[in-house]
């Protein structure tokens, strides 16, 4: 995420969790998607990953946020509204802490906390796999930044740091939180990682650019 706080305008990027990212020392071919580096080198080192996979672009802070985070800053902002696409249905009894349930009906709705999660994790039923989620992720993101502005956007914002591990200390998300206050929801554009997905195990996705 890139914020211009003069031109006020938010550019969100996302890089998908099976995007190819090599790794000294590691075999397995699960090792060396870019969403293992979580697991091994924790967030500062899953920051480095991604400046790397994105030319270097700079990376100043990092947030990791939980299911229990995301519920509670969508029930701070009374829910997010949404146009869902498709019925999403899915289940996982052996999911860990608790089996996982997605139940969600076609159509305009406010998703609430647990079903905003429900609808983040949703993966299976998109033509497009996992770069589907992702499309419809950043549609999320973007219901929800329009939702956060209507609301009261610094509470919300507080709420956030409450349940984020990050770097970014609270005095800093007070700041940029009143930066943004006044934007509009247009004032968001999302983008997809220019990238080449494998047809074949282990469905690296490959990122596509100078040099990569």
């Amino acid at each position: 995420v890139s914020f211009d706080m003069d031109l006020k305008h938010v550019d969100v990027v996302s890089v998908p969790r099976d995007t190819y990212f090599y790794r000294k020392g590691y075999y397995d071919p699960g090792s060396h998607k870019i969403n293992s580096v979580m697991l091994t080198d924790g967030p500062v080192g899953m920051a480095k990953a991604v400046s790397a996979t994105l030319m270097d672009i700079p990376i100043n802070y990092y947030a990791v946020i939980k299911y229990d985070g995301v519920k509670a800053v969508v029930d701070a902002m009374g829910g997010v509204p949404m146009d869902v696409k498709q019925d999403m249905n899915y289940k996982d009894p052996y999911d860990k802490p608790v089996p996982l349930v997605i139940d969600i009906k076609k159509g305009e709705q406010v998703l609430d906390g647990d079903h905003a999660v429900q609808f983040l994790r949703y993966r299976k039923g998109y033509r497009e796999g996992d770069l589907g989620r992702v499309k419809a992720q950043q549609e999320f993101i973007k219901a929800a930044f329009k939702q956060a502005l209507k609301k009261d956007f610094l509470k919300v914002a507080k709420k956030g740091i409450e349940v984020v591990d990050s770097d970014l200390d609270i005095k800093t998300v007070v700041a940029l939180a009143t930066k943004a206050l006044g934007m509009e929801s247009d004032d968001m554009t999302t983008y997809m990682m220019p990238n080449t997905p494998y047809d074949r195990a282990p469905w690296y996705v490959i990122a596509d650019g100078p040099g990569i």
